[in-house]
């Protein structure tokens, strides 16, 4: 049932508030955008301020939780900073942090020779709709099986 109408004629706004049912069945990449819009509508248009500090900082922990095991390091570090009040973020992130680009320069060294082929037109142009197809074309002329196209490069 909803609230009664506020002093300028609007319910509740939390009465209608679907997020919370909407959260459970989305991927978190749904719902950052949706957080984020939330924690937008907290913002007075005029002067800048925060119209709830307490719904803003349930909603900075609700993306802190949402993103804490992602590989955005650097934005969970100030997502944490502004919910503990700190200046520079403890020294786990940075080790994150170069934990996350440390893979990201395994993947890179793994894909090299596949993405060194997409980026030839000739080998682009020879490729068909057909991935049986493909995957021969590209183990025969260009010696990469289906083990390195998985991951596997050895």
């Amino acid at each position: 049932m909803a609230s009664a109408p506020t002093a300028n004629g609007d319910a509740a706004a939390s009465d209608y508030n679907l997020m919370p049912k909407l959260a459970q069945n989305l991927d978190r990449h749904l719902i950052f955008p949706l957080l984020e819009f939330s924690a937008s509508q907290l913002v007075d248009e005029e002067s800048g301020a925060v119209k709830d500090e307490a719904k803003a900082h349930e909603i900075t922990q609700a993306k802190y939780s949402l993103l804490k095991r992602t590989n955005m390091t650097d934005y969970v570090a100030n997502l944490y900073c502004e919910l503990e009040g700190l200046e520079e973020a403890p020294a786990e992130f940075a080790d994150r942090k170069q934990k996350v680009f440390s893979q990201l320069q395994k993947y890179e060294q793994e894909t090299s020779k596949i993405i060194e082929l997409l980026e030839r037109d000739d080998v682009v142009n020879n490729l068909r709709s057909d991935k049986v197809a493909n995957l021969e074309f590209l183990k025969r002329e260009h010696e990469v099986g289906l083990p390195y196209l998985m991951g596997f490069a050895g």
